[in-house]
């Protein structure tokens, strides 16, 4: 049976395309703010994905306290940007090394698609419910960033945790063994943790 997680994110994408699919073919206003809604529907999605991941990985590194706000209890909302943001910060934690320019104009499509999604969402006036081609293919743009850099970062911090599930079998087995440096290495924490 397929990965719930990944048939979640294949759904998700499926949409998108969808959405995609049908602007190409047509030139209903009503078709624009569906690709809207649905791209960041899917950004959602993804960054809720992309937060459940971090968190799970950052918690077995266990070094790290993770934010009330990144927390599944969490009850106050916290925005797209803010998630993504605040997620990216905790991954930096493990793989401070890891760049990620909150500058770019990827992340200000972005910013700007879902700032459209609002206005068509809540709108107050006819106005409100105009997209351009520039804000469609601004928010093609955003989106395939947000999808890169999350990907990218997961990716990132999967490879810091593999190391070290490595890096503890490598130990076990050198305790297994009766390694005398991984001998005194366990009874010197154990030591540690009892004062």
């Amino acid at each position: 049976m397929e990965n719930t997680q990944a048939q979640f994110l294949r759904t998700l994408a499926g949409d998108v395309q969808h959405a995609f699919d049908r602007v190409d073919t047509s030139t209903t206003a009503s078709d624009r703010r569906n690709l809207l809604r649905t791209i960041v529907s899917a950004v959602e999605g993804v960054s809720w994905t992309y937060r459940a991941h971090i968190v799970f990985i950052v918690s077995e590194f266990d070094a790290v306290p993770v934010p009330d706000a990144l927390s599944e209890e969490q009850a106050r909302y916290i925005s797209s940007t803010d998630l993504i943001k605040l997620t990216t910060k905790l991954a930096k934690t493990i793989c401070p090394d890891m760049a990620v320019d909150f500058g770019t104009i990827g992340w200000v499509h972005l910013n700007h698609t879902i700032r459209m999604r609002n206005r068509i969402t809540h709108p107050k006036s006819l106005d409100d419910l105009t997209i351009s081609d520039q804000d469609i293919d601004q928010a093609k743009f955003g989106f395939f960033w947000f999808l890169d850099t999350a990907t990218r970062i997961m990716e990132d911090t999967l490879a810091e945790y593999s190391g070290l599930v490595s890096d503890l079998k490598a130990l076990g087995q050198q305790l297994t063994d009766g390694d005398p440096d991984a001998l005194d290495l366990y009874h010197r924490t154990n030591r540690d943790r009892d004062l």
